[in-house]
């Protein structure tokens, strides 16, 4: 389970999981999918997990198995929030 809080006060922002090296291409995608699908690409594999975007102030959570031991990526895929809102997700 991650719990994911956003502590914004003005920003939506959204925490999702991507394979190594697609956070710019899968944000992309997302924002060709729109606030409807929480600007993530529907049913797209290289989408591990994610939670809903999240308002100011709101927290959400998503459990989901870990992937293979390997390096992948967080982002907010709200858009041109990948830009500074990334990191590196390492699974033992």
């Amino acid at each position: 389970v991650v719990n994911f809080n956003n502590s914004s006060g003005v920003n939506s922002h959204n925490w999702a999981i991507v394979e190594n090296g697609t956070k710019d291409a899968v944000s992309v995608d997302g924002t060709a999918a729109g606030p409807a699908n929480d600007w993530l690409p529907v049913g797209d594999s290289r989408v591990i997990a994610n939670t809903a975007v999240l308002g100011p102030g709101e927290s959400g959570s998503v459990t989901f198995t870990a992937p293979a031991a390997g390096t992948y990526q967080f982002v907010c895929t709200f858009p041109g929030h990948n830009f500074t809102m990334f990191g590196d997700f390492i699974v033992n």
